[in-house]
Formats: structure tokens, C-alpha cells, sequence
């Protein structure tokens, strides 16, 4: 199952296509494999996976309902995506002094910041 999160990251041509891509994943219906996404990691050992979106067409993900996609980031390009992860992980170390990406992105969910 794909899950998005509310406060998903996005550059460049992604961020302005960001609806269009999710309804496209969500139904498996990719016309463009070039957009990548940041997802939280599958590999506790990892801090985060990087999933080209044509990954998603493949039966695996379709039908394994045991383990969820958690998706965080969208990103043109390979680049794109590492450029993305290298911030996302900055901004966690600066604000945790951890490199425990999804327990910041959880912890946000459950403490949003006061207005």
C-alpha cells in the first residue's frame, strides 16, 4: 500500500504535476517512469529508499499488502531526488540530532508546530 504524507517534498517539475503524479501511482497508471520519489526506508539500517516511479508497475508492489510505501518526497530525476534527500536529512539532523528520518516525519504528524 502507498501512503502519502501531508507534508510530502517536492522540486522541481514534480512540484507543480504533484496531484497528477499520486492519482497516477495510486492507479498505476504511469505514462512517465522519470519522476522518483523518497520514501521512508524498507531497510531499518537505511535512512531512506529512493523508488523510480515505474518500480510501482511492477506486480510486487501491487499486490504486497504487508508492507507500506511511505512517501515523502517526489523529484524529477535521480539527482533530483539525492538533492532532496540530502535536505530532508539536514533538516532532520539541524532539528533532532538524529538521522531517524521517519521518527521526525511521525513526530511532526503527531506535534504539528504552533501557528
Amino acid at each position: 500500500m502507498i501512503e502519502w504524507d501531508k507534508d510530502l517534498r517536492a522540486r522541481g517539475k514534480a512540484k507543480r504535476k504533484e496531484k497528477k503524479i499520486r492519482k497516477l501511482v495510486e492507479k498505476r497508471r504511469l505514462r512517465s517512469v522519470n519522476y522518483y520519489c523518497l520514501a521512508f526506508p524498507s531497510n531499518k539500517d537505511n535512512i531512506l529508499d529512493i523508488y523510480n516511479m515505474g518500480e510501482f508497475l511492477f506486480a510486487h508492489y501491487r499486490k504486497d499488502y504487508t508492507s507500506n510505501i511511505h512517501i515523502i518526497g517526489l523529484a524529477d530525476n535521480r539527482d533530483e531526488a539525492a538533492e532532496l534527500a540530502r535536505d530532508i536529512i539536514d533538516e532532520v539532523y539541524r532539528k533532532s540530532g538524529t538521522f531517524d528520518v521517519e521518527r521526525y516525519f511521525r513526530d511532526a504528524r503527531n506535534h504539528p508546530a504552533d501557528p
